[in-house]
């Protein structure tokens, strides 16, 4: 999806919802708005790959032996597991980790644990995904994926009557023009999504139960599971705190528009820095949400860590994405230019699959550029500490352009989604843009910024976990 594609769809969210009455959308007493317009918007984003990855060869008698031996394996478990009482419930994704002296930390969650144990405040951290394997910072993190298994036979969704849903037919066209494949349907994939909602609900209802805390944070509120916590934990009248993670603006489909809170998104936003405020507070059309600027816990935690990346040359780190193709070869001649002069570290996003990986590495072997020692700098060392060290950062429209600029590092920025999301960070003189996918350009824009560098002052966490709990 490129920027105007991206920018299309976002102005159409923007202009539907406010002509269209989509408060009245409602599936089993929930207003779905916003879990349509953000899981769409991701479908759109990465079109058919991840449709025919959740349709593969697997028949549906396989998928359904599958499906039963999670249910039976989840009834043990629930037997077996303690969910205690709490006055703080974490829940994200297993992959907000990241492996730290031998073992799994989360980024965002454990830096406030710490704080909340040293107060002797009771906390609880719950994920969903792949189980971890290896130790976890502190023995932190219930993994409670089985608990969708246990419901997922015992939750039913009702048929949905979209003829109520005013505007629908003309939503429907919109986002398939959009979608390449034929086979592809809406409203499939809408009574699918939702389905899986219901169910996290009914699993969110049986650890609310358990649990009782006085307030949860979240990662990605805008995920399935976490939409499901949304829905159990604001019927109960507990608050919800969605914690930043990475890059909101105007172009992201859940952190922009909205002209109510549908009585499902958080309550309050954990924002890294005052323009992310500011910026959430012009880019969403309703206002009974609350913020608090929280910095970030990853960076707060690693503050007083110091790490010599020993490259002996000018360091450029380029943070790749999940998008096609995975480098541009503006990039690729850009790096052969220069390849003597600068050390180039390349970090793979968390998304990228093993296959480009392994494309990628090939690529760079062919052309006599992949260095193994810089590769493994780049993906091995903690994201904050390389931000923190490399003498320029540079990325297409990653998050990782605002924790450069929170950590004093200068960012180039290779595409305009980057650019009108970041426009705070290049007025602040601490990015640039308007590369036009141009190696001279590219290689200009380095000689002129390389080494800028600025102190950062970090956001004060004691005081903030203190103010909120």
């Amino acid at each position: 999806m490129n920027f105007k594609e991206r920018q299309e769809i976002i102005s159409f969210y923007d202009s539907f919802e406010a002509t269209h009455p989509t408060e009245n959308w409602i599936v089993d007493g929930v207003k779905v708005w916003p879990i349509l317009k953000t899981s769409l918007f991701l479908r759109v984003f990465w079109g058919d790959k991840g449709y025919q990855k959740q349709n593969s060869n697997r028949s549906e008698l396989v998928n359904s032996l599958i499906r039963k031996a999670k249910s039976i394996r989840s009834k043990t478990w629930l037997k077996e597991v303690k969910l205690t009482s709490t006055d703080y419930l974490f829940f994200s994704g297993v992959n907000f980790r990241e492996n730290f002296n031998g073992e799994s930390f989360n980024k965002f969650f454990d830096p406030i644990g710490d704080s909340l144990a040293g107060k002797n405040k009771r906390f609880l951290s719950l994920e969903y995904g792949p189980e971890i394997q290896g130790n976890t910072y502190k023995n932190r993190g219930v993994n409670i994926q089985l608990i969708f298994s246990y419901f997922e036979s015992r939750v039913k969704i009702e048929d949905i009557d979209y003829s109520k849903w005013v505007g629908f037919e003309g939503f429907k066209s919109f986002l398939e023009s959009k979608l390449s494949n034929s086979t592809f349907s809406i409203t499939k994939e809408i009574k699918d999504t939702l389905k899986k909602v219901i169910i996290w609900k009914a699993s969110f209802d049986w650890v609310l139960d358990q649990t009782k805390p006085r307030k949860v944070f979240l990662l990605s509120y805008y995920n399935i599971p976490c939409f499901g916590l949304l829905i159990a934990a604001r019927n109960r009248g507990i608050e919800c705190i969605d914690i930043q993670h990475g890059t909101q603006g105007v172009l992201h489909s859940a952190y922009s528009g909205f002209k109510e809170d549908y009585s499902i998104l958080p309550a309050m936003f954990w924002l890294w820095d005052h323009k992310s405020e500011e910026q959430l507070k012009e880019n969403f059309n309703y206002s009974t949400f609350q913020t608090t600027i929280g910095g970030n816990p990853w960076h707060n935690f690693l503050n007083n860590t110091s790490n010599e990346l020993k490259c002996n040359k000018p360091t450029i780190l380029f943070t790749l994405q999940p998008l096609s193709p995975i480098i541009d070869d503006y990039i690729i001649d850009t790096i052969l230019q220069t390849k003597d002069e600068f050390a180039w570290l390349i970090r793979l996003h968390p998304r990228i699959e093993a296959a480009s990986k392994e494309g990628l590495i090939g690529k760079l072997e062919s052309l006599g550029i992949f260095d193994q020692g810089l590769w493994d700098i780049a993906n091995e060392t903690p994201l904050p500490l390389l931000l923190k060290e490399v003498d320029l950062h540079i990325s297409k429209f990653s998050g990782c352009i605002s924790e450069a600029a929170d950590l004093g590092t200068f960012s180039i920025i290779l595409e305009e989604i980057g650019e009108v999301t970041y426009q705070h960070l290049i007025d602040e003189q601490k990015a640039t843009a308007g590369i036009e996918c141009n190696a001279e350009y590219l290689l200009s824009s380095i000689r002129a910024h390389i080494g800028k560098k600025e102190v950062a002052e970090p956001v004060d966490l004691e005081r903030v976990i203190d103010q909120l709990c």
